[in-house]
């Protein structure tokens, strides 16, 4: 039976002695010899992960968002452009993915922070400008020609008001941005100068951040937009690139869409024109036209007029009279080349302002070669005939 006792210390010395001299250059030789690749054509890669920082994006993603922001620095740009009235280039500098806490300290510390809503996803996103940025549109806001305030002094209650209302630009390109993956509504919920007061996150929350440069008239600036990974998360699976640019595709309009459309067509005010006819004089017989003289028409009595709308030519119609106004009778309907297609006669109405006996123009019965119609409008094929009080005639080249 084996004796149960602990090695002295003079054991382990012999133990320790019997060991090889370059054993411990193996051994390293050994470890090394691990961490190296196998000869069976497998490698393994040792790649570090930041557990503060976890990646929240596949390269597709990243991708989608890219193309995202650079249409979003689009969009603000002509946005600003036409709030300011003066050129404003917006570019993208940088995406990244980092912690609340990094944004904030990346940002200068006294900046205009716009605090937006991003329904119908929860939780808010921050949008922020400079000083620079946000003294040229409070100075363009107010007329001027864009001058950079002094960071020594405070805005006042007037400029902080100004810059709350122009969330409403920063909102509509957002919101444009996001329509090709889900529409949002995005309004302002707070508006901070100190980055260090805002709070969407918590300072370890991984966040989306997006750096511009922003050139407004002489003046360079610096824009940013932070938004929290906890607002993105239940819409990640659409930020792919096959719904991007789906998106941009014309998509055909739906029964609803198209009626809304003519809704509004319908209470357009279109100017329609006739002409009775014209003439080619030279300029002697422009200067020698005396009071009383008649000017002979290249255009034929009985013959249809052009009725024309912004220049062309949509219907034609023979003149005359009802009651005591001029009158029209549309008789034909010119066909264009791009199809145009007339209305109905019965649904070509005018505003009863501008009909004296209320009956539609177009509803009333076209003329006949035979006989002229019994109707509200008498055709007159006569010559004109000067009134017996020595009036003017009445000009007889246009209507």
């Amino acid at each position: 039976m084996a004796e149960n006792r602990a090695l002295s210390q003079g054991e382990i010395d012999a133990l320790l002695n019997q060991i090889p001299e370059g054993g411990e250059a193996e051994a390293g030789d050994g470890v090394a010899a691990a961490t190296t690749p196998l000869d069976t054509g497998f490698s393994r890669v040792i790649k570090a992960y930041d557990f503060r920082r976890p990646d929240k994006f596949s390269k597709e993603q990243w991708g989608t968002l890219q193309s995202m922001y650079e249409a979003f620095s689009r969009f603000a740009g002509a946005s600003f452009s036409s709030r300011l009235r003066t050129l404003v280039n917006i570019r993208l500098s940088s995406i990244d993915q980092g912690l609340y806490e990094e944004w904030q300290a990346q940002v200068p510390s006294q900046t205009a922070c716009y605090v937006l809503s991003m329904q119908p996803m929860t939780g808010n996103i921050v949008v922020e400008f400079n000083l620079d940025v946000a003294s040229e549109v409070v100075d363009r806001m107010l007329g001027g020609n864009g001058v950079l305030i002094d960071r020594t002094r405070e805005m006042s209650d007037v400029e902080v008001g100004l810059l709350r209302s122009f969330s409403s630009v920063v909102a509509q390109s957002l919101q444009e941005m996001w329509s090709a993956v889900v529409p949002v509504r995005s309004q302002l919920q707070d508006f901070g100068l100190d980055a260090g007061l805002i709070q969407v996150a918590s300072p370890t929350d991984v966040v989306l951040t997006a750096f511009f440069e922003v050139s407004v008239g002489n003046h360079l600036g610096a824009m940013s937009v932070c938004v929290p990974y906890t607002v993105l998360e239940p819409i990640t699976s659409q930020l792919s690139a096959q719904v991007w640019f789906s998106s941009g595709r014309p998509q055909a309009s739906t029964d609803e869409e198209r009626l809304l459309m003519e809704a509004l067509l319908a209470r357009s005010e279109l100017e329609l024109q006739v002409e009775l006819g014209s003439v080619e004089l030279p300029t002697s017989s422009m200067l020698d036209l005396q009071l009383g003289d008649t000017i002979v028409l290249d255009q034929r009595v009985g013959r249809p007029l052009d009725i024309t709308v912004d220049g062309r030519a949509r219907f034609r119609g023979l003149p005359g009279m009802s009651g005591k106004q001029l009158g029209l009778r549309v008789t034909d309907v010119v066909e264009q080349e791009y199809g145009f297609d007339a209305p109905a006669a019965t649904g070509l109405r005018l505003p009863p302002d501008q009909l004296t006996s209320g009956v539609p123009l177009a509803a009333l019965p076209s003329p006949s070669e035979e006989d002229q119609p019994d109707a509200p409008i008498q055709l007159h094929p006569d010559p004109i005939e000067s009134p017996s009080d020595g009036a003017p005639p009445p000009a007889t080249h246009a209507a």
